[in-house]
């Protein structure tokens, strides 16, 4: 199995194509959605959920190679391994990043198990060798993490930018690993998000 690089893209404004109109691509294509990608979704058929998703283009048809012109990436999910073969090779030689689903060696890039907290992203991967595995650690982290977490790091970045203002390097680290070790971090895990606040407030006094 290769080592994969970890990087989180920015395709927010980016043309990214999904081939494929089953449940599989559809939960690639709103993932995508969601970041912020304009989404093209390549199939014959497509499932009903397609249909309530605003913001995805659908393109009823054969996929072809010129479904990939001015595409950031592309994830390839339909059930036929021809089809899925042939968008990897296209994208290669186009030099578009692909992925195709459940198929690591067919990937520039593969999609961990993700847990979002707004701002806030833990991704887990066991590089293609353990999908189950990821799953199931993400979901340890979703019970480690719930939506509080959420809150917090939204007025963690708030808290960031009145530091950088007012204190000198040395003392803005100090006051950051605090935050984030300290009293501030066993309030949030014990009392929420409102007690931890205070306890920032006090320390920027």
């Amino acid at each position: 199995m290769p080592r994969y690089y970890p990087v989180c893209l920015d395709v927010s404004g980016k043309r990214c194509l999904v081939v494929g109109g089953g449940k599989v691509a559809l939960r690639k294509a709103l993932d995508l959605l969601e970041a912020g990608a304009e989404v093209r979704a390549v199939a014959l058929r497509f499932v009903g959920g397609f249909a309530g998703a605003h913001g995805i283009e659908l393109a009823r048809k054969k996929y072809d190679a010129s479904d990939l012109k001015d595409c950031a990436l592309v994830i390839a999910a339909t059930d036929s391994g021809e089809v899925n073969g042939r968008v990897c090779d296209d994208a290669r030689r186009e030099r578009v990043l692909v992925n195709v689903v459940d198929v690591p060696e067919l990937c520039d890039f593969i999609v961990p198990a993700t847990v979002r907290r707004g701002e806030m992203t833990i991704s887990v991967s066991t590089g293609g060798a353990s999908p189950a595995l990821a799953k199931k650690i993400r979901e340890e982290i979703e019970k480690r993490y719930p939506a509080r977490y959420e809150a917090y790091a939204r007025f963690l970045g708030e808290v960031r930018r009145r530091v950088k203002e007012k204190f000198p390097a040395g003392k803005r680290r100090e006051i950051l690993r605090e935050i984030v070790t300290g009293r501030a971090w066993e309030a949030l895990a014990k009392m929420g998000v409102g007690a931890a606040r205070r306890v920032v407030m006090k320390m920027l006094k």
